[in-house]
């Protein structure tokens, strides 16, 4: 289960089926909605689930080394050797 916030959560579960093609069951609640997948379309979910954190991780990454280059950007510093070197 997967706490989403103190009503609201995310239950990942398999389902046994007869005809031996058991489902990945996905379950929101408190609404009770259910998504039961076959392996193939859960992998594809899990796949666009995967890219979009991805895209989210890359776009706050790169807004990060921006904001530190604009606060170091032409400050002087000394190396150990003592020769001054400008960023």
């Amino acid at each position: 289960m997967i706490a989403l916030d103190s009503r609201q959560a995310v239950i990942v579960s398999v389902s046994e089926q007869p005809t031996g093609e058991d489902r990945v069951v996905i379950t929101l609640t408190p609404d009770n909605c259910v998504l039961a997948l076959t392996a193939q379309q859960a992998r594809a979910l899990s796949t666009q689930i995967i890219q979009a954190v991805q895209r989210v991780e890359v776009k706050t990454s790169l807004a990060q080394p921006r904001q530190a280059m604009h606060r170091t950007q032409n400050h002087p510093t000394k190396n150990p050797g003592n020769t001054l070197l400008v960023k």
